[in-house]
């Protein structure tokens, strides 16, 4: 399936080479957990105010439940010069569960190159809909994937409300390869 990645530059990065590989449990946690901090706290922050920024990056304080979430489903991540650049997962394999990406990656394509990717695991699959909870953020790079939104609400993490986004992609038979 998608084990061995092949590498891909990244818009603005003509000199790095990405490499994508799956999630190892253990090995690859506490550097994820590192990069979802610094993407909800840094790149979020125009969209999310202080509290509501620490409520989410909560989510990673405990470094056990955060390994055992991004062992669900598929998690890809992306590394660069031997630092993971950022991660994604499916879960389930119909459900963009996580899409998250380094501060100093941001606005290079990583994002959009990180979502085809598993869009391609989905298809491989046979999911006929994508979808994806999305945050302000990201809701952008999903639209312009292709999503479209479905709904909007509002989530408590740690008595912190949060708006996010649903949104779906229909992966039509005809777009399946093999």
């Amino acid at each position: 399936m998608f084990d061995d990645f092949a590498k891909h530059g990244v818009a603005g990065a003509a000199l790095h080479t990405i490499d994508w590989r799956r999630y190892v449990p253990g090995r690859d946690a506490s550097a994820l957990a590192a990069l979802f901090r610094a993407s909800v706290t840094t790149l979020a922050a125009s969209f999310y105010d202080a509290a509501q920024r620490s409520a989410w990056a909560a989510a990673a304080d405990d470094l056990a439940d955060f390994d055992a979430r991004l062992s669900r489903g598929v998690t890809l991540v992306a590394y660069c010069d031997g630092a993971a650049a950022a991660f994604g997962q499916l879960f389930p394999l119909d459900h963009v569960e996580m899409l998250y990406v380094a501060p100093v990656w941001s606005r290079r394509g990583l994002a959009t190159l990180s979502l085809a990717r598993l869009e391609a695991l989905a298809r491989e699959a046979r999911s006929t809909v994508l979808s994806a909870d999305a945050s302000a953020v990201s809701r952008p790079v999903f639209e312009r994937a292709g999503f479209s939104l479905i709904s909007s609400e509002s989530v408590l993490r740690d008595g912190v409300s949060l708006p996010r986004f649903h949104l779906c992609k229909p992966l039509h038979a005809a777009n399946f390869s093999g």
